[in-house]
């Protein structure tokens, strides 16, 4: 716990001196943006498999969750993939388990709009101040904490923002609007799916979007919480 407290303390002082820094304009953030994500694909060998459209998101995800087709028609296990444009433009995704080993869109551990999802992840990082030279001092953050929990309440593909609930037992709960791109992976997911997603700032928790941070989410654990109504 004071190793998380540690890390977590430092990051928000890492935050405030950034905020120093209020001279750039929008485009700049976004053309620095795009720097540390090709900085950190070409660190990683990150191959990218192909780019899609909004118009091409938006039909997979009324065949998957409408006509019930299998996700791997349009995408593979392991596979790397980028959105060019719309509400999560510049974002990478890459679907590492569908949740289900043989999934089926009539199985009701499929998810499916308007149902809460608990999200866990692990490795965290913000690549707009990644150390490359000492990978080992960087900050890698979690939220397996079983105390506290982060929910996609009544998740729907369509939203840009979805409501985050975080809560912690014996300090109370708090309540965040946090933006969706840890969230979009979901409308491909069975129960206990998991990918990784590179989320440029505009599409983060309000706590990094404020100082146009882009995060890395090494896993991200996606299932249904059995301690909420869906």
């Amino acid at each position: 716990m004071k190793k998380k407290i540690l890390a977590i303390t430092t990051i928000v002082a890492a935050i405030v001196c950034t905020s120093c820094n209020d001279t750039k304009s929008y485009a700049e953030y976004v053309s620095d943006e795009r720097h540390y994500i090709q900085e950190w694909i070409d660190y990683n060998d990150i191959v990218v498999a192909d780019k899609f459209d909004e118009e091409q998101i938006n039909d997979m995800a009324e065949a998957i969750l409408v006509d019930s087709v299998c996700p791997s028609e349009f995408i593979e296990l392991g596979k790397w993939y980028q959105i060019t444009d719309g509400y999560y433009k510049r974002m990478l995704f890459r679907i590492n388990s569908w949740g289900n080993e043989y999934p089926d869109m009539r199985s009701s551990k499929k998810f499916f709009e308007n149902e809460n999802v608990l999200v866990r992840y692990q490795n965290l990082l913000n690549l707009s101040d990644y150390n490359y030279i000492e990978p080992e001092k960087n900050i890698a953050l979690d939220n397996l904490d079983p105390n506290s929990y982060e929910v996609c309440y009544s998740w729907n593909r369509n939203y840009y923002c979805y409501q985050g609930y975080a809560y912690s037992y014996g300090t109370g709960s708090s309540y965040e609007c946090t933006s969706g791109g840890v969230g979009f992976p979901i409308r491909f997911l069975w129960q206990g799916g998991e990918a990784s997603v590179i989320v440029p700032f505009n599409l983060t928790p309000s706590t990094f979007s404020s100082y146009y941070y882009t995060l890395y989410y090494g896993t991200v654990r996606y299932t249904k919480p059995n301690y909420l109504p869906q």
